[in-house]
């Protein structure tokens, strides 16, 4: 039975050692320069009733009218861990191509797994920040006129990332999310009450996303 104690306990030591000094670490960059591109889809739930409470004035929701395809790019930045980007989604369904969607996002997130410059990983973030919504694809400048709807977003995001080398990572990810947005002027959102009170309808739900694409980034561990 000694020996058999023994032999246990080496066992697992032995297991933890592997899970601490493993390379299926977690790893983060302290700086990292980053530009993505990338195609797949969207569904975006059906503008959802009762929260909060009281009941705000609702409208169709953003992303649901926009669920079918996308195409789309990031510019971040990570700076000691941190994440701050850029996004910018155009999406395409039975009318072509349809709405458009800007995001300004931070966050967190790590690679599991990335074995020096070359190697798959598994990737996990959490990011929050504002959205801006465009009935078509905007037209630089970007103005408040062409606004349809804005508010803010929280969302999480797994997937793999295979590391080519120090500059290319090709990546598949799955985002879901969850959305507040105010209908604008230019969407016809404003309501003056009686009263003279102005209010701006409102709509939320979640939204989820299916992604392949590609990575270009200068880093620093």
């Amino acid at each position: 039975m000694m020996i058999g104690s023994r032999g246990i306990s080496l066992s697992l030591v032995s297991v933890l050692g592997a899970l601490l000094l493993g390379p299926a670490r977690a790893e983060a960059h302290l700086f990292e320069f980053y530009v993505d591109g990338y195609g797949g889809g969207l569904y975006g739930t059906p503008q959802i009733a009762g929260f909060p409470q009281p009941k705000p004035d609702t409208v169709e929701d953003f992303f649901h009218d926009q669920s079918g395809g996308l195409l789309g790019a990031r510019l971040g930045l990570e700076l000691l861990h941190t994440d701050l980007y850029l996004q910018f989604d155009q999406f395409f369904n039975r009318m072509g191509a349809a709405g458009s969607a800007l995001q300004l996002m931070l966050g967190w997130d790590m690679c599991l797994g990335k074995r020096s410059n070359k190697g798959l990983c598994g990737l996990l973030g959490a990011y929050g920040g504002l959205v801006f919504g465009f009935p078509y694809t905007p037209h630089p400048p970007i103005d408040r006129s062409q606004i349809a709807t804005f508010g803010v977003a929280a969302e999480g995001q797994g997937g793999l990332e295979y590391h080519v080398n120090r500059f290319l990572v090709l990546q598949a990810l799955g985002t879901v999310g969850y959305h507040f947005l105010f209908r604008t002027l230019q969407g016809d959102g404003i309501v003056v009450a009686n009263d003279g009170s102005v209010s701006f309808p409102t709509s939320h739900g979640f939204h989820l996303m299916a992604k392949v694409g590609i990575r270009f980034h200068l880093s620093v561990l």
